[in-house]
């Protein structure tokens, strides 16, 4: 009988393994002017979660991004590829009680995990060059509850979330090789014992008949007061940002422009200073802090000449008014 050596067999294997060929990475994307893999986006303080909040209320928005990209292939070889947004990369558990999303092109992407399609090509790399591919990712971020409250009052323990990362279809690379979206502080995420009752005061600002006379586009026709009254039942004290989200109508500008009647726009400012207020963005409402437990804001809804030629006839608009915590 021949007696194998074990050691001729364990030589092959180990050279084998010594030459496979490395992983090679696709696509990188970067922001443009700068090379930069890296967005970071902060809470900016401390954010309050109303314990009775259902399951999927959003209760922190980020502003919308607009991010000007490169993305190109790393080696010359293949043809075009698609760019992908990866949700998680790191798969990470960003805490209890809440998830995070992405909302791009309309859409909320709630899952934590997966990816989403930009509906963007890189080129492939016709002799030898591989030319980069430059547009922009519109999107936001949001935090909403989900899940048990837990019973410490504290969301997360993470300074760091990776939300989503950019890459080709291959899936993503290494962290820091292609572009990664992070949230900074989510240690600031805190449940409260209540929330706050909001009224709006009237509940319909009219603006009654509005004469067509003397038109100058641009210039205020009518203007008329309203009021959001906001109140907390329990000790906790928070700080309150809300935001005007259309429900009809269409935005232009600092205008909601009416749907069926283009030839005026409705503005909000403040009652106080006349600071406009953007629709679609948060802004500082109220202070419920130590011995406050109530809070009046007083706004002016402005009717704006949006034409020259008005034409006549009803007109109406409608927004909800969201509130975040602090």
């Amino acid at each position: 009988m021949t007696k194998l050596d074990y050691r001729a067999w364990l030589r092959p294997l180990l050279c084998l393994g010594l030459l496979s060929p490395a992983s090679a990475f696709a696509l990188t994307c970067t922001l443009q002017g700068s090379a930069a893999t890296l967005v970071n986006a902060d809470l900016g303080s401390t954010v309050a979660i109303p314990a009775s909040s259902p399951n999927g209320s959003v209760i922190w928005r980020s502003e919308p991004f607009n991010l000007a990209v490169d993305c190109a292939r790393d080696t010359p070889q293949g043809g075009d590829e698609e760019v992908f947004i990866y949700l998680n990369p790191a798969g990470q558990v960003i805490g209890q009680g809440i998830r995070a999303g992405l909302t791009h092109d309309g859409v909320d992407h709630r899952q934590n995990s997966g990816r989403i399609a930009t509906g963007r090509r890189v080129p492939g790399c016709p002799e030898g060059a591989c030319p980069p591919l430059s547009f922009n990712l519109a999107f936001s971020v949001f935090i909403e509850k989900f899940g048990p409250t837990p019973p410490s009052g504290v969301a997360s323990n993470l300074q760091d979330y990776r939300l989503f990362q950019l890459d080709g279809g291959a899936g993503p690379s290494a962290a820091g090789r292609s572009l990664n979206y992070v949230i900074n502080n989510l240690a600031g995420l805190r449940f409260v014992a209540c929330d706050a009752e909001l009224q709006v005061i009237p509940e319909t600002v009219d603006f009654g008949r509005v004469a067509i006379e003397r038109v100058v586009m641009g210039q205020v026709a009518a203007r008329r007061p309203f009021a959001l009254h906001t109140s907390r039942t329990c000790d906790t004290a928070f700080s309150l940002d809300a935001r005007l989200k259309p429900v009809s109508g269409s935005v232009s500008g600092d205008l909601l422009i009416p749907q069926g009647n283009d030839g005026v726009g409705i503005r909000i400012v403040r009652a106080d200073g006349g600071q406009g207020i953007p629709y679609n963005r948060s802004f500082h409402l109220a202070e419920l802090l130590g011995e406050t437990r109530a809070a009046m804001a007083r706004f002016d809804a402005e009717l704006v000449w949006n034409s020259d030629r008005p034409k006549a006839g009803p007109f109406s608009a409608g927004v909800v008014v969201d509130l975040f915590y602090k």
